[in-house]
């Protein structure tokens, strides 16, 4: 893997690569399933599967917040932090 992205400096996930590929060329590693959390960290890092998971849960808990009126809504997250969530796309108004 090249360390160098198209716009310049470091891919997103080059570190988390380099970590796996030192954990599989190292002397002291006897199997591979020594190194799997190093390679679930690499392919989160490159899918985001949990993050996605974890967003949808949050977006789902905003949802039945506002339907059963308990709990924080949506609206009281723009009050808190301003524009955040609005820059990620995550909540809608």
């Amino acid at each position: 893997m090249q360390p160098y992205s198209r716009s310049g400096g470091t891919r997103k996930c080059f570190y988390e690569f380099q970590t796996l590929v030192a954990c599989f060329t190292s002397a002291e590693t006897s199997t591979k399933k020594e190194c799997t959390p190093l390679f679930d960290d690499y392919n989160e890092c490159l899918h985001g599967y949990k993050e996605r998971e974890r967003t949808r849960l949050v977006l789902q808990q905003l949802k039945d917040n506002e339907r059963t009126k308990e709990g924080v809504i949506a609206a009281d997250l723009y009050k808190a932090s301003g524009s955040v969530y609005e820059n990620l796309d995550l909540v809608k108004k």
